[in-house]
């Protein structure tokens, strides 16, 4: 079957190339198109979702190595890996994996496609709104759902969109870094809404609520003076009023039959408003959050499975074993006492507890920046644990948002650094976007992306700083 979303006709309206309407010859079957292309993503999701993005033997290797390495290291040491292994994080893992799952039927309502028709439709084409619109939807559905996965069920909205817009490489560049960074902020900004923000919120050193309400207001005022930062950048449209018009009716006339599973949508906000409930109330200590993350899952399936949808849901295990390498790794370090030195050696060489947090921000987010924020998190989670033990007692809620600022800086510096960079360059050079209808190929590649996550990170580590500055 073909996939309407990405398929495009030659034709030429206003001197320059856009979408003709293809017909459609019944309602059953362009839903079935949508279901499609809705499994499509999916699909497309699940085989490029992996932390590593050097190719399937390279990622399967290094997870391997790192996994070997720990090993290597705990023996040397004479630390048990039973004692490892008992101590391991499985409840991180636990939520990531429920959360994915959990994303994936949400997608299956066709919400996010809707969603991001609507907002095209709104923006009437016009650039700098789409930018806006786009940016906000991502940092929403990222804060409590899988943003890789939300990134995926827009995409095809987004091509059809800009094949019939008179767009540039410029535009490309500013378009997609904005709605990375969007990405990795929303994610930020709920204890759910990524794997560090997951990790801090089982390390114990905050709760659920005081995390949420603490940090969702940070990362949504860095969302901000991000989307307004870039979209001055944009440049204003003088004309091409028609074309937009067209775009727009085009893009309608593509999705008129796109359908909402709306009983299944209600069901799911239900199950995951009351996972919410549980997270926010429900001291940890009488039922971990891992568990209610795994009995909301199961309740959403049993829904979904209720409701006819094929619940024959698939994860891409060298993912979870690549965050499983990075805990183990980092559960072996901590255990050898290393980290527990470092801690001690920065308290005794800064005694101010101001620039204590400042230095281990900084840190952080180079080390989030080069290795990604998967490794940073793991990394720097039991320095962060003990200083909160000594150091930052009094204010451990605030120094989790402080931490969980500066990995989220890190993770816009670079491509690789976020998990969803690799994925959204390749996903753009499949979709073969031409500048202004010449034939010249948009491409968004490491080297196109580096001064615009530069700028990313320097915004989100000033808006850090900032707030630890007037808070400490």
């Amino acid at each position: 079957m073909r996939d309407n979303s990405l398929t495009l006709d030659r034709s030429t309206v206003s001197g320059r190339r856009i979408l003709p309407e293809i017909p459609e010859t019944e309602a059953a079957k362009a839903e079935e198109t949508e279901k499609h292309v809705r499994k499509n993503a999916l699909k497309g999701q699940r085989k490029n979702t992996s932390v590593l993005t050097g190719g399937s033997a390279a990622g399967t290797v290094l997870v391997a190595v790192l996994f070997g390495i720990a090993a290597a290291f705990a023996v040397a040491k004479g630390i048990p890996l039973k004692q490892i292994t008992s101590s391991f994080q499985y409840d991180v893992l636990v939520i990531l994996i429920t959360m994915e799952l959990f994303t994936g039927l949400v997608a299956e309502t066709g919400i996010m496609q809707r969603l991001a028709l609507k907002l095209a439709v709104f923006s009437g084409g016009e650039k700098r709104r789409c930018l806006v619109l786009f940016g906000l939807l991502m940092f929403f559905v990222s804060a409590f759902l899988n943003n890789i996965t939300a990134v995926m069920m827009v995409l095809p909205v987004i091509f059809v969109l800009f094949r019939a817009l008179p767009i540039d490489r410029r535009y490309v560049c500013i378009f997609f870094s904005c709605l990375l960074a969007m990405s990795n902020t929303g994610g930020a900004s709920s204890p759910i809404g990524d794997f560090p923000a997951v990790i801090i919120m089982t390390s114990g050193i905050t709760t659920f609520t005081d995390y949420l309400f603490r940090a969702f207001p940070l990362f949504l005022l860095t969302s901000g003076l991000l989307i307004l930062f870039w979209r001055r950048a944009v440049r204003k449209e003088e004309d091409g009023e028609s074309s937009r018009r067209l775009a727009v009716e085009f893009l309608q006339s593509r999705y008129k039959y796109a359908k909402v599973r709306k009983d299944l949508l209600i069901l799911l906000a239900l199950i995951f408003f009351a996972m919410f409930l549980a997270w926010s109330f429900v001291p940890q200590e009488t039922v971990p959050p891992e568990v209610i993350a795994l009995l909301g899952y199961v309740t959403a399936a049993a829904a979904a499975s209720k409701k006819g949808i094929d619940v024959k849901q698939t994860i891409d295990m060298k993912s979870v074993l690549t965050i499983a390498s990075f805990l183990f790794l980092a559960s072996v370090v901590s255990a050898s006492g290393c980290l527990s030195t470092a801690a001690q050696y920065l308290q005794s060489a800064i005694s101010d507890q101001k620039i204590l947090l400042l230095v281990l921000m900084l840190m952080t987010s180079v080390i989030s920046g080069l290795f990604s924020a998967g490794p940073a998190a793991a990394a720097m989670m039991p320095v962060i644990v003990d200083l909160c033990n000594t150091s930052f007692a009094v204010q451990t809620h605030w120094v989790a948002v402080a931490y969980a600022a500066s990995i989220c800086a890190g993770s816009s510096m670079f491509l690789w650094s976020a998990t969803a960079g690799f994925i959204l360059s390749g996903k753009i050079g499949e979709a073969k976007l031409e500048e202004n209808g010449t034939g010249k190929l948009c491409r968004w590649k490491i080297a196109d992306y580096l001064k615009f996550g530069l700028a990313n990170y320097v915004i989100q580590m000033l808006v850090a700083v900032t707030a630890v500055l007037m808070i400490f």
